[in-house]
């Protein structure tokens, strides 16, 4: 960028403008990279299914009087609700990793790809397609 200003392909406020977003996108960076590398404590994950247990194993004690026998089927439901919603978290707590519940970072930065070939003179590679529902 500075030997573009230099050679006076990018003027002034160019410079200053693509600057910015330099900065910007060192920012955005930075920031996915802590959360890439700062881990879920297990202290929230404890937590998280211990109270889920718990709930679940008091729950029948509330619901026998109004439920009866239907009540092991409404704590079952619970059940596979909150413990559904946990795995959900603990999926979702690492969202840069090669899973299928993952950030597609390589359509991503495809697209960018893609979008930027026209500006360099370059030829945009295909885009990435997913497969099975999902880019993996």
């Amino acid at each position: 960028m500075a030997q573009a200003h230099r050679d006076g392909v990018l003027d002034g406020f160019g410079a200053r403008t693509l600057s910015a977003r330099l900065a910007s996108l060192a920012l955005q960076q930075a920031g996915c990279e802590r959360i890439a590398s700062t881990p879920l404590p297990y202290v929230y994950s404890l937590l998280i299914y211990r109270t889920t247990y718990l709930y679940c194993l008091l729950l029948p004690l509330a619901l026998v009087g109004p439920a009866g026998w239907l009540t092991p089927l409404f704590v079952c439901i619970v059940a596979y609700v909150f413990l559904g919603l946990a795995e959900v978290s603990e999926e979702l707590s690492q969202p840069f990793g090669d899973n299928i519940n993952a950030l597609p970072l390589d359509a991503i930065c495809r697209a960018a790809e893609i979008a930027l070939a026209s500006h360099l003179g370059r030829e945009p590679p295909p885009p990435l397609l997913p497969k099975d529902f999902h880019f993996g």
